[in-house]
């Protein structure tokens, strides 16, 4: 009986010492989805339902969906049929350069996007390097241009998806297929793609909710209302009409499309797990032929072709008269100064809500009762793709005001928003790595005791490299943000994008090229710093 009160009183311990342990992180996603149905309520309250069915007539509307609908459609089929060979040549070839393009990757993923629409416009414009070298005249204003944008992005982002997957390989397998023989399209074909279909669903969700969600892009390179999609209608909805009505029907049908979508292909995607015994892949010699060389070349060709030229043609204002003119500017610095105040803040917050989210569903995963969480968890911080971020900054904004907290509310709700909008970006880089941890070292944590913070410091050299990946990112995405910044932007919260679509749209396009290089080049030197400060000595790059 005394055995029995004992263990009675070790399970109660237990549980209030995991409930303590895990306040933070409940207090952190619970104020997530605090704010967000804050915001979401602080819209409704301004909406007339009863005008919604009028918005449902209209044949606008419709088009904008079906437009909506069909450019991420395209973007994300392009994207992925793209990342599919480059990835399995990355993963089966090593060269000079290897380790710069998968930076370069990972680089192109968040580089900002009137920066990027600017590097496309200067190679593939009526007068870029591609018309002056070869004279071929690309429609770049309009669906061509919005396509050739989007899969800029989000190509590299589906390889790095991809070269996950090809780490769930355990080297057994690798090692059977160069005994026996295999080619690399036998080799594909019963090892690779069993793989990449488990990740292919998550990858097609994640970039056709970037794409379907898209807003600079589409308002840069649309070329008009046949073009636009319901994000930049919400926008316009809001910024020239201020009709916190449309806007919010607009954002609960691009919420109903995007859910839809997620749920319809989350049914029918097998289940994504990580083998526990890996610890590093080792590589085996498959056997190799002259075909398989000369697609691995295409392949490679492809990709470089897509996302080294517009980088290139970012860095050539610095040959032009006029960049050190517009380096002494001081608007040029006032932006600087208010990009890094909303930029590194907002990195930090979604930094902690990406470890809120990981450690409560690391700990679901650790319990079998809880064990169909951990998946819930994270699509949650996913979620956040599928609803507009001006609809939420909006929302917020609304919400502040009715407390009494009017316009010195924009920075706060600009960086919120910029935080939240980056926690996919954040919990891609760090989950894979958080899971592969607990299945590692559980029962050694459970045996000896270990827990939460005591843990935390003992994974932090195993896990410190995926926490630089994801603060770059959350750092840069902040950094190159239009979106929301677009709306609340005023006289004395100018950031860096923003001046330089003041520019453009001002036609002093010498001086936006020379603010853009600025841009492009704080967000490396921001990504390197963040690579080496956080995550320790650089080491080669593994796919």
């Amino acid at each position: 009986m005394v055995r029995g009160n004992n263990s009675i009183k070790g399970v109660k311990l237990f549980s209030f010492r995991a409930i303590k342990g895990l306040l933070p992180a409940l207090l952190g996603v619970g104020f997530f989805l605090l704010i967000g149905a804050a915001s979401l309520v602080a819209l409704l309250r301004y909406s007339e339902l009863n005008s919604w069915f009028g918005y449902i007539q209209q044949p606008y509307l419709w088009r904008l969906v079906r437009f909506s609908l069909w450019q991420a459609l395209l973007s994300s089929g392009i994207s992925l049929l793209i990342a599919i060979p480059v990835a399995s040549c990355l993963v089966h070839r090593q060269f000079y350069g290897r380790a710069v393009l998968l930076q370069l990757f990972s680089v192109s993923m968040v580089v900002p996007t009137i920066v990027a629409i600017l590097g496309l416009v200067v190679v593939y414009g009526r007068t870029g390097w591609l018309n002056q070298l070869f004279g071929v005249d690309v429609p770049l204003y309009g669906l061509v241009g919005i396509l050739l944008a989007h899969v800029f992005f989000n190509m590299p982002l589906a390889v790095r998806l991809f070269l996950q997957g090809y780490d769930l390989i355990p080297s057994g397998q690798w090692r059977q297929a160069s005994q026996l023989g295999f080619s690399r399209w036998a080799a594909f074909r019963w090892i690779e793609w069993h793989y990449i279909k488990k990740v292919l669903p998550g990858a097609f969700v994640l970039i056709f909710m970037l794409c379907f969600s898209s807003f600079a892009v589409v308002l840069s390179l649309g070329g008009g209302p046949k073009f636009s999609t319901l994000e930049v209608a919400i926008y316009q909805a809001l910024r020239f009409d201020f009709d916190l009505n449309k806007a919010s029907f607009l954002a609960l049908l691009q919420v109903f499309i995007c859910t839809f979508f997620a749920v319809l292909v989350y049914r029918i995607a097998p289940v994504n797990r990580q083998d526990v015994s890996l610890l590093a892949v080792r590589s085996y010699v498959i056997k190799d032929s002259c075909l398989a060389r000369s697609a691995d070349c295409l392949a490679l060709l492809g990709a470089f072709i897509l996302v080294v030229p517009p980088f290139l043609a970012i860095f050539d204002p610095i040959f032009s008269p006029i960049f050190f003119k517009t380096l002494g500017s001081v608007s040029l610095w006032s932006a600087v100064i208010v990009s890094l105040q909303i930029a590194v803040p907002a990195a930090l917050v979604s930094l902690w809500l990406g470890v809120c989210f990981g450690v409560l569903a690391r700990f679901c995963m650790a319990r079998p009762y809880l064990a169909f969480l951990p998946n819930k968890i994270e699509h949650l911080g996913n979620m956040i793709l599928m609803v507009p971020g001006l609809v939420i900054a909006t929302g917020l904004f609304l919400f502040l005001r009715d407390l009494g907290w009017g316009m010195q509310s924009s920075y706060w709700v600009v960086v919120w928003v910029n935080a939240v909008m980056a926690l996919p970006f954040v919990l891609r880089s760090l989950m894979p790595a958080m899971y592969q941890q607990e299945r590692r070292f559980r029962n050694v944590y459970l045996s000896l005791g270990v827990h939460f913070w005591s843990r935390w410091c003992l994974e932090w050299s195993l896990i410190r490299t995926s926490v630089a990946q994801a603060f770059g990112y959350a750092l840069l995405l902040s950094l190159g943000d239009m979106g929301v910044i677009a709306l609340f932007g005023s006289q004395g919260l100018v950031s860096l994008p923003l001046y330089l679509f003041q520019l453009i749209g001002s036609y002093r396009l010498e001086e936006g090229a020379c603010v853009a290089v600025v841009l492009i080049s704080l967000c490396l030197i921001l990504f390197y710093c963040s690579s080496r400060v956080i995550g320790g000595v650089s080491k080669r790059v593994k796919y």
